[in-house]
């Protein structure tokens, strides 16, 4: 009897201790939104400072600096942001982009200048089912789990910015050398630098930032 109750008394602690475990696990996996000071500019004139959620699809949470008042802000209503972030400072504005749903038609959202010049490089951020591998009980399977992911375009002039493709590396090439072409074929010296030797899409800040200079952007 007092084998079975210490047999029992092991089997229910060890049950506990994988069960704090997994809830510890969850906890410290769960992420918080961080917020960082930002200043924004809305589109009747009106300026708001405080500090923001991330700026990602169609809306955001901001908390006043003065009340410390928790609100949500519909990224439509934004003319620019200007966010504090720790390794520096992010302008946000409107940027009219490819719908690539919808090839034929053109959508705005509010996107974070990464390069400005004669090609600005914009940042475009939206939380999406991403599909991945995953061990779930002892076996990997594929799940849709939500992440936020980053888009990044290109724009030139008026015409509305084109997503650069960072997807598959066989389409990623391809698609990456047909967007190089349509944006900078202009600099051919930049051109000889892209390729499966050089330059990837991978490199696309640089590239944009090269191609500025070359051009005598400021």
């Amino acid at each position: 009897m007092s084998t079975s109750l210490t047999r029992f008394t092991k089997h229910w602690l060890a049950f506990c201790l994988l069960v704090a475990s997994t809830f510890a696990c969850q906890s410290f996996n769960t992420k918080k939104p961080k917020y960082y000071s930002t200043e924004i500019t809305l589109n009747n004139g009106t300026v708001m400072k405080g500090s923001t959620s991330p700026i990602a699809d169609d809306s955001f949470s901001f908390k006043d600096a003065q009340t410390s008042k928790k609100s949500t802000i519909q990224n439509k209503d934004v003319k620019s942001i200007t966010k504090h972030l720790p390794d520096g400072v992010k302008e946000y504005v409107q940027v009219e982009i490819v719908n690539n749903k919808k090839q034929d038609k053109t959508k705005t959202v509010l996107g974070a200048l990464l390069v400005k010049g004669t090609i600005d490089l914009i940042a475009y951020e939206a939380n999406e089912y991403v599909r991945e591998t995953k061990n779930v009980n002892n076996r990997m399977t594929f799940v849709n789990e939500k992440k936020l992911v980053k888009h990044l375009y290109l724009k030139r002039g008026n015409a509305p910015a084109v997503e650069v493709n960072t997807g598959a590396r066989k389409a990623q090439e391809e698609d990456f050398m047909d967007t190089a072409l349509t944006f900078f074929s202009d600099a051919p010296e930049l051109m000889k630098k892209i390729g499966s030797t050089g330059y990837e899409a991978k490199d696309i800040k640089k590239i944009v930032e090269e191609f500025n200079a070359l051009k005598g952007s400021k």
